[in-house]
């Protein structure tokens, strides 16, 4: 899969090196450079570009590293940040923000590449759970994690999301269910497939997720209660999906 990666930073030489060790770990990498962080965090909250990674870092003027990512996480909560830093004074703030890691300058060739060998692994792991919802042209790519459940509604299929938002394209329950992750998403009627990691309460005629009872009805009862205590009994001990 096609990697992208931003490096902001001051220092238009750190920005030179950084680039040449991505390059060399894999030319296929597409590279962006932002020298501070205010222009950055404008172009990522207006969706003027996407990445999959961000080299932020800290000691910057104007925004440093650790504002710029505060203002980032607020809508970009995927987003692997990897803090760029002369000091390992910031290591509590980058911990609040969810940083992926930490990197001390100058950083070394076998350091920056155990980081990306990792980061690498998360991203290819996270990428069986995103799906692209388009709708009048635009399109948004989400994580399935996130979704509490989908509604259809005549030829509109509406997505619920844990953050209280919705996103709708044109569509079938059917067809949508063949490109989510197997096992994790169950047709309770007609009208709606239920995220059963945000399940918390089942009963013979609904089910309920976060705040929301969603109807099940007599022709898909028996699968719901089969695939449900399946769900629960493969994940004891575990995290949720």
């Amino acid at each position: 899969m096609s990697i992208k990666i931003t490096i902001c930073d001051d220092m238009a030489e750190d920005i030179a090196l950084l680039s040449n060790e991505l390059s060399a770990y894999s030319p296929l990498f597409e590279i962006t450079s932002f020298t501070n962080g205010k222009t950055l965090v404008d172009e990522l909250l207006d969706d003027s570009f996407s990445t999959d990674i961000l080299f932020l870092d800290i000691y910057m003027p104007e925004m440093d590293g650790i504002r710029t990512a505060q203002k980032i996480r607020n809508k970009k909560k995927e987003l692997k940040i990897i803090f760029l830093s002369s000091s390992r004074e910031h290591y509590p703030q980058a911990y609040e923000v969810f940083a992926f890691n930490y990197i001390e300058k100058p950083f070394r060739r076998e350091r920056l590449y155990t980081v990306l060998d990792r980061v690498l692994g998360e991203l290819r792991k996270e990428s069986g759970y995103k799906i692209s919802i388009q709708y009048k042209g635009a399109v948004h790519n989400v994580d399935c994690r996130d979704i509490f459940y989908i509604e259809s509604q005549n030829k509109l299929l509406l997505f619920h999301f844990s953050d209280g938002n919705t996103l709708q394209c044109y569509g079938r329950l059917e067809d949508i269910l063949n490109e989510l992750p197997e096992k994790f998403f169950i047709r309770c009627h007609q009208s709606f497939l239920v995220n059963l990691s945000h399940v918390t309460e089942m009963k013979e005629n609904y089910i309920r997720t976060g705040q929301v009872m969603i109807s099940v009805s007599r022709k898909y009862g028996k699968e719901v209660k089969e695939q449900y205590y399946a769900y629960l009994f493969s994940h004891m001990g575990r995290e949720q999906l």
